[in-house]
């Protein structure tokens, strides 16, 4: 077994279950994603292949910004809510490390909360082929602000019910991984806050979609679920910070 295949076999998250409720998450912060666009000063109309899509949360928000989106998602249950949400993207069923994409075709290459699911240097090469020369990678993720002392209390419940739990590799940062690659130059960090307002029993339903905490979870899932909708006590409308951390870096003009 080749090292990409060990990894592809280890990262294997099914999604399929956890589809229908991925419209709960929260959007990425717009004044991250606008101090991303200028940053990368990209020409109107540039061509941007957001590998892992989804359900087409940061899909929709490139084609709003004026770009040309191909949407690389494997998994058949997001990917159909991607294209009834997205239609102004072109939607691809193939994996993020070998997309079947041509050659330096593309201004922006974006992991919207997908990058820790696939094996890192087989997901970079990818970009790095798939990018002209001066073109630009970004990798980003929403984090609940756990700075913030109400989320603090909730993600408390969630530790006291999953024994030991981890947040994985999605709240490390991945510049050292970008600049071993070499193709890439300095990684420049951007963040953003957001507040989304949300239901209570949706926002305690949206955890069903967050695969981190429900592979943890396992069966105790009910119980977790349970757990924070008695912490969330009386309130019917939440209003829950986040945090949109964007990791970009632009291809080097030489291979």
């Amino acid at each position: 077994m080749n090292t990409l295949t060990r990894h592809t076999q280890e990262l294997s998250w099914d999604y399929t279950a956890l589809a229908a409720r991925y419209h709960l998450r929260a959007p990425y912060s717009q004044a991250a994603l606008r101090d991303l666009f200028a940053l990368m000063q990209l020409r109107p109309h540039a061509l941007a292949a957001d590998i892992g899509a989804g359900t087409g949360n940061l899909t929709a928000a490139l084609v709003d910004a004026g770009f040309q989106v191909t949407a690389v998602e494997p998994n058949a249950a997001m990917r159909e809510r991607g294209m009834r949400k997205v239609i102004a993207a072109t939607w691809l069923a193939t994996r993020g490390e070998a997309t079947g994409l041509p050659d330096a075709a593309f201004d922006l290459v974006t992991f919207g909360s997908s990058f820790n699911v696939m094996h890192a240097p087989a997901a970079l090469a990818e970009s790095a082929r798939l990018l002209r020369p001066g073109g630009w990678l970004a990798v980003l993720w929403n984090h609940r602000d756990l700075d913030d002392p109400r989320q603090r209390e909730l993600q408390a419940v969630i530790e006291d019910e999953i024994a030991g739990y981890r947040h994985g590799s999605r709240r490390e940062d991945p510049s050292a991984s970008i600049l071993a690659h070499g193709a890439f130059d300095r990684v420049e960090c951007i963040e953003g806050q957001l507040s989304h307002a949300i239901d209570a029993a949706d926002f305690v339903d949206g955890f069903r979609a967050h695969a981190t905490l429900v592979r943890q979870a396992g069966n105790r899932l009910p119980a977790v679920l349970a757990a924070l909708t008695v912490a969330t006590g009386t309130d019917t409308l939440l209003s829950v910070p986040f945090v949109t951390r964007i990791y970009a870096s632009r291809r080097r003009h030489w291979p």
